[in-house]
């Protein structure tokens, strides 16, 4: 959404008005001297923190200021996309609990609102907009790589519910979510794609078992899952019964399309200022080399800030498929990894070695975090195929088992 969509009268009203309310309620941000944030300070995913962003979550719902474009009957403030952009610019600089919401609301929140049921849809969502249930996705499984149809997590129908059992990883802040949407197999004798249902599970359930991962920046926000006999009520089916891979296809495409208009959590628009501040500190404002670079992630962050406003105005109006979601991950991905990589050498020894707490610390951080973002929510090779088929309508690639019941499909 182009600069000019966010100048009318209506925006620049409710833009003062967001300004006015944050200045009254919230703290801004701590800056360095020089007007730079400093490195954060802890863990986005402590115990404390979360805590600490439920509390501010609701303080935000009470003000109208969570779900902005959301319908009102949901909790929301019924507004829409543009006002939602207009209120992320102004709270940039305000210590709001963006990070540990923004899936929540903007994928799970999403979904539920497109595909759950009206009784669904009242429960949860004021919930969730008010951050008294954090949701997630349980999608990926040890055994299924990107082929996600081919999950094998079982869900067997047993009186009034259902009950799963099976496994799942690669889920982000598993260990302090209340809830999930999890598709599970329901039917093994029909073609994968067809034998699938979405269940919301609740993660306090008996049963439930969640393990943080190891990662390589340092960090434990990946989770895998452990599903024991969990009993599900049928009321939290979502969608059909066997007819639960429509919905993962929603789910990924509010996903893909979400990251890619916002750039995603932690991944704000590159400020080129900021850039070349940097540069300047690090004594390298002169090189050649390394303005090129500078304006090579300029030009890059400014293309595809125009083509997510396109798509993302085309997607909300139906003048483009949904398909279209998966060229702006693939677009902000590239991005992010590029500008990582050129801070990294700008670091210079300094990516060897740091002091903790530093700027080299965090600009360390986010390459090694950036390497994850060409295969979360999808690798870019399964980007590339979903574009091709359904944004420019291509052949699909041959499988031989798309037709085959999943009973007879080799696994792993």
């Amino acid at each position: 959404m182009s600069t000019e969509a966010l100048d009318t009268p209506v925006l620049q009203a409710y833009r003062l008005e967001v300004r006015e309310w944050l200045s009254a309620h919230v703290q801004p941000l701590a800056r360095a001297a020089d007007g730079r944030l400093p490195p954060s300070a802890g863990s986005k995913d402590s115990p404390e923190r979360v805590a600490r962003a439920r509390a501010q979550q609701a303080v935000l719902f009470d003000a109208g200021f969570a779900g902005i474009s959301f319908p009102t009957e949901y909790g929301g403030a019924g507004l829409d996309i543009a006002h939602e952009r207009v209120y992320s610019e102004e709270a940039a600089g305000y210590d709001v609990p963006t990070d540990v919401f923004a899936v929540s609301i903007n994928i799970l929140g999403r979904t539920l609102l497109e595909h759950g049921t009206e009784e669904q849809r009242l429960h949860h969502l004021p919930r969730i907009l008010r951050g008294d249930e954090i949701w997630l996705q349980l999608l990926s499984e040890p055994s299924g790589g990107s082929d996600l149809a081919g999950l094998i997590t079982r869900a067997t129908r047993d009186g009034d519910g259902y009950v799963l059992t099976g496994q799942k990883t690669w889920s982000t802040g598993a260990q302090h979510a209340d809830f999930s949407m999890c598709p599970a197999r329901t039917s093994w004798d029909v073609p994968k794609h067809q034998g699938i249902t979405m269940f919301i599970v609740d993660l306090r359930a008996s049963g439930v078992a969640i393990r943080p991962i190891d990662q390589i920046d340092g960090g434990r926000e990946f989770c895998e899952e452990f599903l024991d006999d969990v009993v599900v009520p049928a009321d939290r089916v979502v969608g059909e019964v066997n007819g639960g891979w429509a919905i993962v296809r929603g789910l990924l495409e509010i996903e893909h399309e979400w990251v890619g208009r916002s750039g995603g959590v932690g991944n704000p628009t590159i400020d080129v200022d900021d850039l070349m501040a940097m540069l300047r500190r690090r004594g390298l404002a002169a090189d050649v080399g390394a303005r090129r670079k500078l304006v090579e992630i300029h030009a890059l962050d400014t293309v595809h800030r125009l083509l997510a406003a396109r798509i993302g105005k085309g997607v909300a109006d139906g003048t483009l498929p949904s398909g279209f979601g998966g060229l702006l991950k693939l677009g902000n991905d590239h991005v992010i990894q590029r500008r990582a990589e050129a801070i990294l050498a700008w670091s210079g020894s300094g990516a060897i070695a740091w002091p903790p707490g530093t700027d080299d610390e965090t600009h360390v951080t986010d390459y090694l975090r950036s390497r994850r973002l060409s295969i979360a929510g999808g690798t870019s090779e399964i980007q590339r195929n979903n574009i091709s088929e359904r944004a420019l309508g291509l052949p699909r690639e041959p499988a031989f088992d798309r037709d085959v019941p999943f009973s007879q499909v080799p696994k792993n």
